[in-house]
């Protein structure tokens, strides 16, 4: 699908980040914005800096993913004024960091209600007009974690496999409606969600935790290379999209040499372990 001037396009999670980077770079493009996200303050600053540019904001509202009831609220509006989407891109999510031990049940119910009833809450919401208009691209945003083991990401994992194998299947569900999927899985994205990531057991001011934090700046992309690389997805219909050259390695790895990858995600624990505060 080509974005145009008029192209209608809503983006969860759109107050930071790659959230927000997409929306600049499509409003530069001439798309229509509808934008969501539970940050009220961050919401209205996306859009201000859209319109500053002379960009096409349709709706913007604060709306917590998580409750469909919102979800649906903030559809509804926009179908009744707007009519169905061109694009829906599912980014919205949170980030926890724990091992099974030191989670409870609000933890893994927190973490999957946001990362995969949220998509799910939009898919049910919006697909259903696109598909009576036999058009239109999903973009559902996942992760390196829905791809790979990775150490201490137990529910974060759990919600983003869940969105990956989701996404393949409405891949093939879809095509009958003239509607394409992508699923996008980052690698470290240079985003606020750094900082507001929940760590558990672990002294975040520790200097092995600072070390992790500047190794991950160091290596991560900018939100709006992942934008330009989400774009890139609807424009050439790019089914599963790593954003990062260190995590195609890691899953061609673990595709092709999984002892390799096996020791590389076993050094990975190591290390997270060794930072785990002792009690």
């Amino acid at each position: 699908m080509k974005i145009q001037i008029g192209t209608k396009v809503c983006i969860t999670g759109a107050a930071s980040g790659i959230g927000r980077a997409t929306a600049l770079a499509l409003a530069r493009m001439g798309a229509r914005l509808f934008l969501a996200d539970i940050n009220q303050e961050g919401l209205d600053e996306t859009s201000r800096m859209i319109r500053v540019e002379c960009g096409d904001v349709g709706l913007c509202k604060a709306a917590d993913i998580s409750h469909f009831e919102e979800v649906k609220l903030f559809a509804d509006e926009i179908h009744r004024d707007f009519g169905p989407m061109d694009v829906l891109i599912n980014n919205a999510g949170i980030a926890l960091f724990a091992l099974v031990e030191d989670m409870d049940h609000a933890h893994w119910q927190k973490v999957i209600n946001t990362n995969l009833w949220g998509p799910i809450h939009g898919i049910e919401c919006f697909l259903k007009e696109m598909i009576r208009a036999k058009k239109g691209h999903l973009v559902n945003i996942s992760s390196t974690a829905g791809l790979t083991g990775a150490p201490w990401h137990a529910a974060y994992a759990t919600a983003k496999w869940g969105l990956v194998g989701l996404s393949e299947v409405l891949r093939y569900d879809l095509m009958q409606h003239n509607i394409n999927v992508s699923v996008i899985c980052p690698g470290a994205v240079n985003t606020p969600m750094k900082h507001s990531a929940e760590i558990l057991a672990v002294d975040r001011e520790s200097g092995p935790v600072q070390k992790i934090i500047r190794r991950f700046e160091k290596h991560a992309i900018s939100p709006e290379r992942a934008a330009e690389i989400i774009i890139d997805a609807i424009e050439k219909n790019r089914f599963l999209v790593i954003t990062s050259f260190d995590i195609k390695a890691l899953y061609l790895l673990k595709r092709y040499c999984f002892p390799v990858y096996q020791f590389v995600l076993k050094y990975i624990s190591r290390l997270l372990n060794s930072m785990k505060i002792k009690t």
